[in-house]
């Protein structure tokens, strides 16, 4: 862990500049100039608070900017440090529709789950919407943990059709993709899935499945599968850390980019 010196900003100019940003300065230059390297345990907030004059709540939210960028990570009782910048890249020609865990594989890693649950429920409006089917219907909803090296990088949150979701297996939630096996049980890789992507920051209840910090940042993946008729199938949504990363080429890479 790097020594707590001074900040280098000094003069008029840091009257007119927020605590946080001045923070935020501080880490980005550390990690920048190589005075913190990957894996190097970042200043706590009572030592940030102290040194600077403010609450820790102010230091909180500088912090968790610098999470979303990927910069720093938390650990639960351990505190702050410098991320390994590692991307998991992912292209995507847009011939072919690429799970989370297929773009995942290309990087080499392996995604395995915890905590999945499968139950009949009443789904919100907009879900039953999206499946096209009248208000009330049930619907089954899955819930579980996606894991890389041990560490929970995403809360799966889907909803399918009840026709669908009675073929759903134990085998199937507790170690294969939703986009693979509900491809199988409709008889056809699902060839369309329609994404939109928002930030957030966790609820408690986020948060305490994730093992971040309530209020921590996330990326929200929210989606729905079409089969070729123009079907939906399974939607829902996504929950990653904010500091989990993906690449996406559409369409056809260029020359001499290996898939």
């Amino acid at each position: 862990m790097s020594t707590l010196k001074a900040s280098p900003r000094h003069g008029l100019g840091d009257r007119f500049t927020p605590l946080y940003i001045r923070i935020q300065d501080r880490i980005r230059a550390a990690i920048a100039d190589g005075g913190m390297a990957a894996g190097d345990r970042i200043w706590s907030e009572a030592e940030l608070a102290r040194e600077y004059g403010t609450t820790r709540s102010t230091v909180r939210h500088a912090l968790d900017q610098l999470v979303f960028e990927g910069l720093i990570v938390r650990h639960i009782g351990r505190g702050s440090f410098v991320a390994e910048r590692a991307v998991v890249h992912s292209p995507i020609d847009s011939r072919y529709s690429l799970s989370f865990e297929e773009q995942v594989a290309q990087a080499g890693r392996v995604v395995t789950y915890r905590s999945p649950t499968l139950e009949l429920v009443s789904p919100p409006k907009a879900i039953a919407e999206k499946l096209g089917i009248p208000p009330g219907t049930q619907v089954f909803k899955l819930e579980r943990l996606r894991i890389i090296e041990n560490r929970p990088v995403c809360l799966e949150i889907r909803y399918m059709p009840r026709a669908v979701g009675e073929r759903v297996t134990g085998e199937m939630l507790a170690s294969r993709s939703a986009h693979n096996f509900v491809g199988e049980i409709v008889g056809e890789r699902i060839p369309t899935i329609m994404v939109s992507v928002t930030a957030e920051v966790a609820t408690a209840a986020v948060a305490k499945k994730l093992e971040l910090s309530e209020g921590a940042p996330l990326i929200v993946r929210t989606n729905a599968h079409y089969t070729g008729d123009g079907t939906v199938v399974i939607c829902g949504r996504s929950i990653f850390a904010g500091d989990v990363s993906t690449d996406y080429v559409l369409g056809q890479l260029p020359p001499g980019h290996a898939r």
